[in-house]
């Protein structure tokens, strides 16, 4: 079938008009175009639609068939193009979204009054979880995730590339003798997030790259805010992103410690992954947009 839209608009209209002239005067479009499309179709579908005579034409029962099916097909891409003309201005629908808690907590639920504002249509699906999730198998419409993600189907656009610090309550620092050795790290790395636990970490001291093996006596929580609130209570040092220790360290709650030992950016780096092969539905790019502007108002701050 090889059939265009623009050949059953005309033939539409040489049935309601009842001859090729009046057709090709609706249209504002030459005879000889109108009479081209005629003889095309029915090529085509290998039947005569019409039957012509010097004065007027009669349609067959088979073009009365294809008149009927035509008139189908135009009104769903008439209803097509408004609905979709409509998504263009304004986006609605559902998005799922899954986001680790702390992102959750920290950044997005506080903002979602603004969101709601800026897109009344659309609603928000969010799953937290620290748990791989299939964005491309429909599970979600779009994931936040920490690190790179290695796959050629997603696309993925970073939102946050800070670093990790290492941080400690003003209490513990005073209490005890730090140190700036990689041995003195080891004995006050009390707890840590659970992606980190049971590996070498490479660092950084006076520029030359060393490891840091974490004990195996760390303790280990899959969440960087409950690290935190434990490291404020006094439980020894940790390493956590800087973006969720700002608060903490201006109020005092927290202190900055082993600044000559940095650990790569790009360990805490986060990104918005979502199927990379699919025209990006304008809800989805709505959240997109949103998360964005949210991340890129925290960096700023």
């Amino acid at each position: 079938m090889r059939w265009k839209l623009d050949d059953l608009y005309a033939f539409r209209a040489i049935v309601e008009c009842s001859g090729l002239t009046q057709a090709a005067r609706k249209l504002e479009m030459p005879k000889s175009t109108i009479s081209n499309v005629l003889q095309r179709l029915e090529g085509d579908v290998g039947l005569r639609l019409v039957e012509r005579n010097a004065r007027s034409i009669g349609v067959t029962p088979e073009g009365q068939t294809l008149y009927h099916y035509a008139c189908r097909i135009l009104d769903l891409a008439e209803e097509a193009e408004s609905n979709l003309g409509g998504l263009r201005s304004e986006p609605s629908g559902r998005v799922s979204l899954a986001v680790p808690g702390a992102f959750c907590r920290e950044f997005l639920a506080p903002r979602l009054p603004d969101f709601a504002q800026a897109y009344p249509a659309v609603s928000l699906d969010v799953v937290v979880t620290s748990h791989q999730v299939d964005v491309l198998g429909g599970e979600f419409d779009m994931a936040v995730v920490v690190g790179e993600q290695i796959d050629s189907n997603l696309a993925q656009k970073r939102l946050f590339a800070g670093g990790l610090i290492w941080i400690s309550s003003p209490g513990y620092a005073l209490r005890n003798n730090l140190g700036e050795r990689l041995h003195d790290h080891a004995s006050h790395l009390k707890i840590c997030e659970t992606r980190y636990a049971g590996r070498q970490l490479e660092v950084h001291q006076a520029g030359k790259a060393v490891r840091l093996v974490v004990p195996p006596t760390v303790a280990r929580i899959n969440d960087p805010l409950s690290v935190r609130e434990a490291v404020i209570a006094g439980f020894g040092v940790s390493l956590l992103p800087l973006r969720y220790c700002r608060d903490q360290l201006r109020s005092g709650e927290l202190v900055e410690v082993w600044q000559s030992t940095t650990i790569d950016a790009e360990a805490s780096k986060l990104s918005v992954i979502f199927p990379g092969r699919r025209l990006l539905a304008p809800r989805c790019r709505a959240v997109l947009n949103f998360l964005e502007d949210i991340c890129r108002t925290a960096a700023a701050e």
